[in-house]
């Protein structure tokens, strides 16, 4: 079973090895392109010797000066953006390495948050087996769960009355005359009708009943509001029962030595605030250089090699150029056939080539998607709250599997948020989950339910703390009380990424 830090971790694992092929494929691109420079520059040289050949010196020169000025603005394109590539690329690796630093950094952050998260549960586990002894937290816990029982039966009735209020109101709401002398307070202060207005109403009124009616529909609506008040009443008496059992908690946790311990652990929340704040700053710049290099990566994209090839597309259509070499492929003398075969095989590596180039451009593209997809789903993971400390991933062995399909291209990562998300549990803590809450409620809240507790991944800051949602246990302090089979991250578990 993985914890929310390790599962994690082997996401940012995949997300690096998927970088590291892209690097190797930029390194295949590179070789193709300078091959393809190369071999351009051979079929350039061979019609400059073609021309040589075949042409008086005037129209030779004529012509190897245009194909000069054709390759020397193609190559001058074409370096130029194999430098800017080259810049990219090398930019790229320098942020790799160091968002793979940062990211080294935050997770032995969240190591010693867990650690100190650890010690903080061992003392209190220790405080609440040792409290649970003594009478005065006895008749507390008495007192407190007889004030609460008190106010959960107050809630319950406030909240059948407000339920059967609609259907009660109907038949009063559905009658036009009385809901027109309800709605403007007739028999009442309210009322503001003038002499006529106020005969007519009153004959209305005695027509369908209206004063009993009035009264019965008052009584009606006021009940649900009066047991509400009770019940808020009620609700507000048993908190401050909780808060008297929560000090006596808390006062056995300060004797058993836990606020050097709490120290500790807020100062490693801090630090790894800190570091989580730098890897993502990290991440953005990764980014923006992604989309650069992407850009550059893609032909179809690029204007400049778009241009470079449209030269010499151009200078190879030239009339000049077409009438020479079909002249040659005409005649029968030795030195312009060898010319031709020559231009002819380097026509053929060209195209193989760029099919090569096609092909690994195309595969580049779709390690750029995969990567793309699983930064997706670590974003996910993190706004929902899954890397806290207390998480668990009982179905490592499957997302494990997942993730290494997802590296060969073999699924997509859908199937990987949907393991994610039906294998996510927490760690039980050693001791009842609300105990010292809400007065002094457990550092920071799981992901999820709980009147106190937090959403996704709130966790995260060091200010935020709440009701403890970990592990059940009964109710005793008044705080979480939530579900731990999944992250409060606004999505129902089953659906598809």
């Amino acid at each position: 079973m993985w914890t929310g830090r390790q599962t994690l971790g082997e996401i940012e694992g995949a997300i690096s090895k998927l970088r590291r092929d892209e690097g190797q494929l930029d390194s295949a691109l590179a070789s193709a392109t300078g091959q393809a420079e190369r071999l351009r520059h051979d079929r350039g040289e061979a019609f400059r010797e073609l021309a040589r050949v075949k042409l008086d010196e005037m129209a030779a020169g004529r012509l190897v000066r245009n194909l000069d000025a054709a390759e020397q603005r193609a190559v001058q394109i074409l370096e130029s953006r194999r430098l800017r590539l080259e810049a990219v690329n090398a930019q790229r690796q320098a942020a790799i390495v160091e968002v793979e630093q940062a990211e080294a950094d935050r997770n032995e952050a969240a190591a010693a948050v867990e650690r100190a998260l650890e010690a903080v549960d061992e003392i209190r586990a220790k405080a609440e087996e040792r409290v649970r002894g003594t009478v005065p937290w006895a008749d507390a816990r008495k007192t407190f769960e007889a004030g609460d029982g008190i106010a959960r039966e107050s809630e319950s009735k406030a909240k059948q009355s407000e339920s059967e209020l609609a259907a009660k109101k109907k038949p009063y709401d559905n009658d036009r005359l009385f809901a027109y002398l309800w709605a403007n307070g007739y028999g009442t202060s309210r009322y503001a009708g003038g002499n006529f207005a106020r005969y007519v109403d009153g004959l209305m009124a005695d027509y369908i009943g209206f004063r009993e009616a009035r009264s019965s529909y008052h009584m009606l609506t006021e009940i649900p509001l009066r047991l509400r008040e009770h019940a808020n009443l009620q609700r507000k008496s048993a908190d401050e029962l909780s808060g008297r059992l929560a000090s006596i908690e808390r006062q056995a946790m300060v004797e058993a030595g836990i606020e050097p311990k709490e120290r500790v652990l807020a100062e490693a929340r801090h630090k790894l605030a800190a570091a989580d704040a730098t890897a993502e700053k990290k991440r953005n710049l990764l980014r923006d250089l992604e989309t650069q290099r992407s850009a550059l990566v893609d032909g179809t994209g690029d204007t400049a090699y778009t241009q470079a090839l449209s030269t010499i597309a151009s200078a190879d259509a030239q009339d000049d150029i077409g009438t020479l070499y079909r002249e040659a492929q005409r005649t029968k003398t030795p030195t312009d056939d060898m010319i031709v075969r020559r231009v002819a095989g380097l026509d053929e590596r060209l195209e193989k080539l760029e099919q090569e180039t096609g092909g690994l451009r195309k595969t580049a593209q779709d390690l750029a998607a995969r990567r793309t997809e699983v930064e997706r789903v670590r974003e996910r993971f993190r706004s929902s709250g899954y890397d806290h400390p207390n998480a668990t991933f009982r179905n490592d062995g499957e997302i494990g599997v997942i993730l290494g399909q997802i590296l060969e291209g073999a699924v997509r990562s859908g199937i990987l948020w949907d393991l994610l998300r039906g294998g996510f549990g927490t760690r039980p803590s050693r001791g009842r989950p609300d105990f010292g809450s809400p007065t002094f409620p457990f550092p920071f809240p799981m992901p999820g339910g709980g009147r106190e507790g937090a959403r996704g991944g709130e966790w995260r800051e060091p200010g935020t703390r709440g009701g403890w949602t970990g592990g059940g246990g009964s109710s005793g302090g008044g705080g979480g009380g939530g579900d731990s089979s999944g992250g409060d991250d606004g999505f129902s578990t089953g659906g598809s990424f």
